[in-house]
């Protein structure tokens, strides 16, 4: 059984741990918070959504497997297909996607009914491109500035196709994507300048766009950030409102060490406590103490992260371990802080917690993407050939030479 797990799950151990500490909260968490589900779509069969998450989980644990077998430079190799791609299936989600909850994020693939969230694909997607153009622009006699034009330009284009329908994942996709920048030596003039003008769009968008069509949830948005900032109490309780306060008893009601583990009373109120408030739900189960370990398990993995990094010998490999980690524990910070009620409702699912089989799939490929660069510097340093290791590093310098007229 060692010599198993030693084989097919090679790379850093503790993150593997942490992947599967997640899991089993997931597992909790699901089937205390989808008995109301049960009850009206499947006779009060609870085991039916325990069962399909634990499908969604399995697969994505395969895919963690598969994804972390995979070298480093093929993810660099594919960086501009896979954003193109990414780029086109938002397009095709503007025009022909399916509407739920006031929001066509939904796209259907054709015969087989199942459907998927293409900003789950394209945020990784364009992590994965700036972390290969930022990797090209940080030798000697090469200007870290030339990194920008691109970045921006791609970044624009993604942002743009997903703001429409999804203000909370634009604005993070565009924060992380400012700071791998920041890191990657880009001047700081620029971001400061690019920062500024996003903010003004999206504050142009929130308080203009009600007039536009396009922005048909403008006033949505707008509603949530004017009640989260002024605690505007009025007759009409809002959904937001009457989510949040929900969210809030939960939390209130957990004390210490929780209630158990199926015993929650909130779920029963909460329209979704099984994705966007399921922190709440684990809170309200495990007490203070459970939810303390979820939020040091995201931790430990920003802290695993930084400590690869600083291994890794090569830029590109950094890059893209660092923004995939700091993608997904900035949506589990934003999941978290909407439930104690920090931040206003966005609807950002707790990555590998929440159910959902697009977000967990997408997050399954991101922690293979991060094993996988963990993998290659473990093996760098099984090796212990540092000539070897210089040498590859000048090969991949070379070979993203070659590339940059690709993009």
């Amino acid at each position: 059984m060692k010599e198993l797990i030693e084989k097919n799950l090679r790379g850093d151990r503790i993150i593997w741990g942490l992947i599967f500490a997640l899991s089993l909260f997931s597992l909790l968490a699901v089937y205390s918070s989808t008995r109301t589900l049960a009850y009206k779509f499947h006779g009060g069969n609870t085991a039916y959504y325990l069962f399909k998450h634990l499908t969604f989980l399995i697969a994505g644990f395969t895919i963690t497997i598969l994804v972390h077998r995979l070298n480093y430079k093929f993810f660099s190799r594919m960086a501009v297909i896979l954003l193109w791609s990414s780029i086109g299936l938002l397009l095709v989600t503007l025009v022909i996607g399916n509407n739920l909850n006031q929001a066509s994020r939904w796209l259907t693939i054709p015969g087989t009914g199942l459907a998927f969230q293409p900003s789950e694909f394209a945020k990784l997607a364009l992590i994965v491109y700036i972390a290969r153009i930022l990797s090209q622009h940080q030798e000697e006699g090469v200007s870290a500035a030339q990194a920008f034009k691109p970045i921006v330009f791609y970044l624009g284009i993604v942002c743009g196709l997903i703001i429409t329908e999804n203000l909370s994942t634009a604005v993070m996709i565009g924060f992380v994507s400012m700071v791998l920048m920041f890191i990657g030596r880009v001047p700081v003039k620029y971001l400061f300048a690019s920062g500024f003008v996003a903010i003004l769009l999206v504050v142009v968008i929130v308080f203009i766009a009600p007039y536009v069509k396009v922005f048909h949830r403008a006033a949505t948005w707008k509603a949530r950030i004017e009640r989260f900032i002024t605690d505007d109490k009025t007759e009409v309780e809002s959904e937001g409102d009457y989510q949040s306060n929900q969210a809030k008893i939960a939390i209130a009601t957990g004390g210490i060490f929780g209630k158990g583990p199926g015993n929650s009373y909130q779920c029963n109120f909460l329209p979704h406590p099984y994705s966007d408030f399921i922190y709440a739900i684990i809170i309200e189960e495990f007490g203070f103490v459970g939810g303390f370990l979820v939020l040091l398990i995201y931790l430990t993995l920003l802290f695993r992260a930084a400590i690869l990094v600083r291994n890794s010998q090569r830029t590109f490999p950094a890059f893209m371990a660092m923004g995939l980690t700091f993608i997904l524990v900035m949506q589990a910070f934003i999941n978290m802080g909407v439930a104690v009620g920090m931040f206003p409702v966005t609807g950002q699912t707790l990555p590998l917690v929440s159910m959902g089989g697009t977000s967990i799939l997408f997050t399954s490929a991101a922690f293979g993407a991060i094993l996988s660069v963990s993998r290659c510097v473990v093996e760098e340093s099984e090796g212990g050939d540092k000539n070897v290791v210089k040498a590859n590093v000048k090969n991949d310098v070379v070979e993203d030479e070659a590339d940059l007229n690709e993009v």
